[in-house]
C-alpha cells in the first residue's frame, strides 16, 4: 500500500505553502472545471527545498468529469511525470481531501474516480518514496492558481521558470 500522509490541523503549519526538506521534492496539484463541468483544467507544480520551480505543468481536457475525477487526474498526471522525469522523493500536495482519503482505504469503488484512483495506487505502490498529503486550498496557492489559468495556453504547457505574472506568489510563499 503506497503512504499518504495526513498534516496536521495546525493552522500556522496548513494555511500557508511550506517548504519539503532537504532532498525531497514538493509537488503540488490542482484542478478546476469550467464552462458547466465540460472542460477540466489541471496543473501540477515542482519545487525543491529552497522552493525554486523545477518543473511547472497545466493543461486541459474537454470532458464530463466530475470534481473528484478531474483532482484524480491532476494527481495521476503528476505522477506520471515525476516518473517520466527520473524525480525520487516526492511529496504531492493536494486540496482533495476526498482524494487523499481514497487513496488509503482499502475499498475499491466501482467508477470512474474509483478506477483513476487504482491507477494513482498502482504508481504510488512502485515508487515507495513517493507522498501524497493533504493541504488547505491557501497552502496550495500557486497550484490553485495556474490551473484557473490553464486555457489561457493552447494545449499542454510546460515551464521550467516563474511565469511572470505568477512572480509575487511564488516569492511571497517562499517567506
Amino acid at each position: 500500500m503506497q503512504r499518504t500522509k495526513h498534516q496536521e490541523q495546525n493552522p500556522t503549519h496548513t494555511s500557508s505553502w511550506v517548504k519539503p526538506p532537504t532532498g525531497t521534492t514538493k509537488g503540488n496539484v490542482d484542478a478546476t472545471m469550467f464552462d458547466n463541468n465540460t472542460i477540466m483544467g489541471y496543473e501540477m507544480c515542482f519545487r525543491n527545498s529552497l522552493g525554486q520551480l523545477l518543473l511547472g505543468k497545466s493543461g486541459f481536457l474537454l470532458s464530463f468529469s466530475t470534481v473528484l475525477e478531474a483532482e484524480s487526474i491532476a494527481l495521476l498526471e503528476s505522477i506520471k511525470t515525476t516518473i517520466s522525469n527520473g524525480m525520487h522523493t516526492v511529496l504531492f500536495e493536494t486540496d482533495c481531501k476526498f482524494l487523499v482519503d481514497a487513496l488509503t482505504s482499502p475499498a475499491v469503488l466501482i467508477s470512474e474516480f474509483g478506477n483513476l484512483v487504482s491507477q494513482c495506487r498502482r504508481l504510488l505502490s512502485s515508487n515507495p518514496d513517493y507522498v501524497v498529503s493533504f493541504v488547505k486550498r491557501q497552502a496550495n496557492k500557486v497550484a490553485h492558481t495556474i490551473a484557473r489559468a490553464s486555457l489561457s495556453h493552447p494545449s499542454l504547457y510546460t515551464f521550467n521558470d516563474v511565469p511572470s505574472t505568477m512572480y509575487y506568489l511564488f516569492m511571497n510563499e517562499m517567506h
